[in-house]
């Protein structure tokens, strides 16, 4: 089997800067200065010292702020979605809400910021594919959960807070709390706060929840299937177990997932979370990933 590296450079052939950055980012990982948050046994399968070091670097220096979104060790975690799949993206958007993709400009301005990888679509003009996956996600939400689905959400692994700016857009979102370790959340609040934001954010570690409050909806893009499983465990009792809705899209769980060392299996899930269904994901992000829902309409997302 293909390593996600491997998967990944392979995938952005089509783009030979970011397949170039990529085999870079191994070369960072190995020499480049690193940086670790977690214990050894704690820490997420993204959690690389190369990527921890770009993310604090990002987030205190502005000439680094200002193109992280090209840094080979931060596009080796996020940023590097390939061209084809965008327009697998722009189908799915068209498919499911065309509405959201007759506001593609608006959704641009997370392109504004960290200086993007873009890519010319007839559809859209220039914009980054990762773009495209957030308006794509947010399409699915609506498709699931309505246009309407309550204003307290949470997510888990938000990146540098691009799924949040475009949810924000899209839904009456009153606070969203956005999970993940200390220089991540740097990050995301130094990005967010270069929009207007028209609800609120706040940034949490998982130690700084106490697990007392409700969500109307819960949001993971792999980030809690990469979790060591002593770890998932502790999110599902403080946050998901207490959300109504839930949309994670997962690469462990299954004996053929991406990931499969010490990471809850389906069976487990669902002694611990609400009622789920699995659902295939649509186009798959990677061999074998998959959405785990609840609380949504049944049958939303067959088309």
């Amino acid at each position: 089997m293909l390593s996600a590296l491997h998967r990944k450079v392979s995938k952005s052939l089509e783009n030979p800067a970011l397949a170039w950055n990529l085999v870079r980012s191994q070369w960072l990982r190995a020499l480049g200065p690193r940086e670790y948050i977690s214990v050894d046994g704690n820490r997420a399968e993204s959690e690389r010292g190369a990527y921890v070091a770009c993310v604090q670097r990002a987030a205190r220096d502005y000439r680094a702020f200002r193109r992280f979104k090209r840094h080979p060790s931060y596009q080796a975690i996020l940023e590097h979605v390939r061209r084809g799949m965008g327009a697998e993206y722009i189908e799915v958007i068209r498919r499911q809400t065309p509405e959201l993709l007759a506001r593609i400009e608006q959704f641009k301005e997370n392109d504004r910021v960290g200086d993007p990888i873009t890519q010319v679509y007839p559809e859209t003009g220039a914009i980054s594919p990762t773009t495209l996956r957030y308006v794509k996600v947010a399409s699915d939400l609506q498709c699931l959960f309505g246009a309407d689905f309550g204003g307290k959400v949470a997510e888990i692994g938000p990146g540098y807070g691009g799924q949040a700016l475009i949810d924000d857009r899209i839904f009456a979102i009153s606070r969203v709390d956005l999970f993940d370790l200390p220089p991540v959340l740097a990050l995301i609040s130094r990005y967010l706060e270069s929009f207007a934001l028209r609800g609120t954010y706040r940034c949490l570690t998982l130690n700084q929840c106490a697990g007392d409050e409700d969500y109307d909806l819960v949001v993971s893009n792999l980030a809690f299937s990469e979790l060591p499983s002593a770890v998932q465990r502790l999110y599902i009792r403080k946050v998901l177990s207490r959300s109504k809705r839930g949309y994670m899209v997962m690469d462990s769980g299954f004996p053929h997932s991406e990931f499969t060392e010490d990471h809850l299996s389906v069976d487990e899930l669902r002694a611990l979370l609400p009622p789920f269904e699995i659902l295939e994901e649509r186009p798959a992000s990677a061999p074998h990933n998959y959405l785990l829902v609840w609380g949504h309409r049944p049958g939303a997302l067959s088309v």
